[in-house]
């Protein structure tokens, strides 16, 4: 039988952010947990944003899941979002080249709390069907789900304008359930477009959104990392869906909510102490909590899909998903 534990949080030592709210541990009546708290502070200041290396994001997501996929429960499928990376990192390295929005219309975005990248950026993107036709043709589907090749070649029997519209649904979290194997190809190369431009941005001008929205393109996180990088060590921050953009975010507080009592951190014997779920009995949410600081290789996207396992015992006590990723929609 899986075996969770629990980690009663303990505030960190020092934030960057604005202090939380005391916080206040709330005891739930788990079945064979095992405390294990973590009292890892923070101290100095810490860049807000960290801009995605598009040369290197995709390729290095790709050997990850690879290396995750031996004797796995969901092999296949790690091997099919390997192969989806893979292809990532080919379409990126030969472009298209991206352009950022008109510099006024990023003014103005700035002025008015908006993320600088937005549909406009997509719909006025015109290299973004080559690439997502130029993804569809550099993947190897051998070896995939039968479903996989049903979805690449409806997708490109389409119409440019019908990628785009799916491309725009996707960009606004609204994925249409009767496509969902076509979603995950447009998503790709979504992925690769919005890298592009957000690599581009000055991180200067980038401010905070909302609590759980990516500064840059508005995207929604995958997971919540500890990060190792000098000055941020054991900061923690935010990994986008859309874009990779990595944004600081106050330790120990919900990212759908914003509330600072209730949370917790659970895992599973089976699956690395470096990998939780941080959940908040405010809003009954969960994220996935990477502590990259410990485990470098650590991938966002490649070890959310691994520790799948957490997502089906958190849910069973009651837990909603508050990430997205894309690459595995469930």
């Amino acid at each position: 039988m899986a075996r969770f534990f629990k980690r009663t949080p303990a505030p960190p030592a020092a934030e960057t952010a604005p202090a939380a709210d005391p916080i206040k541990p709330r005891r739930r009546d788990f079945s064979q947990l095992k405390p294990d708290p973590d009292k890892i502070g923070i101290s100095g200041s810490v860049p807000f944003v960290r801009l995605p290396d598009p040369a290197t994001l995709f390729a290095d997501r790709s050997e990850r899941l690879s290396d995750a996929a031996p004797g796995h429960p969901l092999e296949a499928y790690l091997r099919f979002v390997a192969e989806v990376a893979r292809a990532q990192a080919a379409i990126q390295a030969k472009g298209p080249p991206v352009a950022l929005p008109d510099a006024a219309d990023l003014v103005l975005r700035g002025e008015h709390g908006m993320p600088p990248l937005s549909r406009h950026s997509l719909e006025a993107d015109p290299g973004f069907d080559e690439s997502l036709l130029a993804l569809l043709a550099e993947l190897d589907l051998t070896t995939a789900p039968e479903a996989s090749g049903a979805a690449r070649e409806a997708l490109r029997a389409g119409s440019r304008e019908d990628r785009l519209d799916l491309a725009l649904q996707i960009f606004e979290g609204a994925l249409p359930v009767d496509r969902i194997a076509e979603c995950v190809f447009v998503a790709a190369a979504l992925q690769v477009r919005l890298a592009e431009q957000a690599a581009r941005l000055d991180t200067k001008a980038l401010k905070p959104v909302a609590d759980g929205v990516c500064p840059c393109c508005g995207g929604a996180p995958v997971a919540s990392v500890v990060v190792s990088w000098t000055p941020a060590d054991k900061a923690r921050y935010l990994s986008c869906s859309l874009c990779g953009t990595y944004w600081n975010h106050v330790r120990i507080r919900c990212t759908a909510c914003g509330s600072g009592e209730g949370i917790s951190y659970y895992g599973l014997d089976e699956i690395s102490k470096d990998v939780q779920v941080e959940t908040c009995t405010t809003c009954h949410s969960y994220i996935k909590h990477l502590h990259q600081y410990q485990a470098p290789m650590l991938d966002p996207v490649a070890d959310d899909i691994a520790s799948y396992g957490l997502d089906l015992k958190i849910a069973e006590e009651g837990f909603r998903r508050a990430g997205l990723n894309l690459l595995f929609v469930i």
